[in-house]
């Protein structure tokens, strides 16, 4: 599976454009959601892993993160429910892309058994293609600033 960072880059690539808000936090969380749910498990006792590897599949992150939205004050929970979702939609799409040697993710767990993937890289190529994913998010980041700036710097001198 792609790494933490992999997840948080492409999706700060993703977003960022769009000025989301007070969803980037939330965006963030449910990009790493998925992970954060059954790694320190099967890191910490690995014979968790096929406990906790339903987990890892869009009804039981969906379930989780409209939980986690509902511990939130009201005024704020329609925004974290959105980025949680979106955050992790964005996780699943990289998943998705990727090979296994045995049985892939269980998508549509509790529902079918059957895994699919697109099969277009191996889990640690994403190691490889990290650097690029940083430094395409700080591209895009130094992108903004400047935009930002040049647009602050074009309204003073037309006063």
């Amino acid at each position: 599976m792609p790494d933490l960072t992999t997840h948080l880059a492409f999706t700060h690539l993703v977003s960022r454009p769009l000025r989301l808000g007070s969803v980037r936090l939330p965006l963030y969380v449910g990009a790493l959601l998925p992970d954060l749910l059954t790694r320190p498990f099967y890191i910490l006792y690995p014979p968790a892993y096929f406990v906790v590897y339903s987990l890892h599949t869009p009804l039981a992150t969906a379930v989780v993160a409209l939980l986690l939205a509902e511990l939130c004050s009201q005024e704020i929970r329609r925004p974290v429910r959105t980025g949680l979702l979106t955050g992790a939609t964005l996780h699943f799409a990289l998943d998705l892309l990727q090979k296994h040697i045995g049985s892939g993710y269980y998508w549509l767990f509790p529902f079918s058994w059957k895994s699919f993937d697109l099969s277009l890289f191996w889990p640690e190529e994403s190691l490889r293609w990290m650097p690029f994913l940083v430094v395409a998010a700080l591209l895009v980041e130094g992108g903004i600033l400047l935009r930002r700036t040049g647009a602050h710097l074009l309204a003073r001198s037309r006063q």
